[in-house]
C-alpha cells in the first residue's frame, strides 16, 4: 500500500494555497487532477484548502479527479475515497481549523469521516500514468507527488509531456520537492518561485 498522509509536502501545498488558488478563484470552473492519490488523503487535503480559500460559488465549481494505478482487481483506493473515512491517527495531521469544519465523528470513536461538502468535490478513476493518455484533459491544476521518482528518466519526460497536454493554458503543475524538472521543459513549464515545486504552463 502506498504511503500518504493529510497535509504533507508543505512546500508544494503552500505554493498551491498562496499562488495557484488565488489565480484559479477567478476561473469559471476549476478542474484538478491528483495523479497518484493512493488512499485519498492528498485530494481531500486539496479539497479542504480550496474550501478554505474559495467563496461558496467557485467551490461548487471545483472538480478534483483522483487517480492511481492499482495492481489488485479490487479497487481499494476507490473504496477508501468513496467512504472518506480515516482513523484518529490519520486525521491528527489535519490542522485543527480544518478538522473543526470538515471532519465529522462516526459511530466508531476511532474513525472519522470527511463531511459531504468535501466528499462531493472528489471522484476517483483507476488510471496508469504509463499509458501516457490522460484520463481527462482541460485541467486547471495537476498534482503529482512522490510518483515520478519510480519511473525511468525517459518515462518521466513522457509523463510530464502528458501533463503538459492535459493542462489548459495558464494551468499549474505541482510536483514534490525531490522531483527535478527536466531541461527539455524549460520553455514549457515556468517555475513560479525559486526552490518551490510549482510550475505554470504559459498562457496563450
Amino acid at each position: 500500500m502506498a504511503y500518504t498522509s493529510f497535509f504533507r509536502d508543505t512546500d508544494a501545498l503552500n505554493a498551491i494555497v498562496d499562488i495557484a488558488i488565488p489565480a484559479l478563484a477567478h476561473w469559471r470552473s476549476i478542474r484538478v487532477w491528483d495523479a497518484g492519490c493512493a488512499t485519498g488523503e492528498e485530494p481531500f487535503t486539496l479539497a479542504m484548502v480550496f474550501a478554505s480559500k474559495l467563496r461558496p460559488f467557485p467551490f461548487r465549481n471545483l472538480d478534483i479527479l483522483a487517480t492511481d494505478y492499482e495492481e489488485s482487481s479490487f479497487a481499494q483506493f476507490g473504496e477508501q475515497i468513496r467512504k472518506a473515512q480515516y482513523s484518529r491517527t490519520d486525521v491528527f495531521w489535519i490542522p485543527q481549523e480544518h478538522r473543526e469544519l470538515y471532519v465529522e465523528p462516526t459511530e466508531n470513536p476511532e474513525v472519522f469521516q470527511l463531511n459531504q461538502e468535501i466528499r462531493d468535490r472528489v471522484r476517483y478513476i483507476q488510471h496508469d500514468l504509463l499509458t501516457l493518455v490522460p484520463p481527462e484533459t482541460g485541467q486547471s491544476l495537476i498534482v503529482c507527488k512522490n510518483v515520478l521518482m519510480h519511473f525511468t528518466p525517459e518515462d518521466q519526460v513522457k509523463v510530464l509531456d502528458m501533463f503538459f497536454q492535459a493542462l489548459v493554458p495558464g494551468g499549474y503543475l505541482a510536483l514534490d520537492g525531490n522531483q527535478a524538472m527536466p531541461e527539455i521543459f524549460a520553455d514549457r513549464f515556468k517555475r513560479l518561485e525559486p526552490g518551490v515545486p510549482l510550475f505554470q504552463k504559459p498562457a496563450e
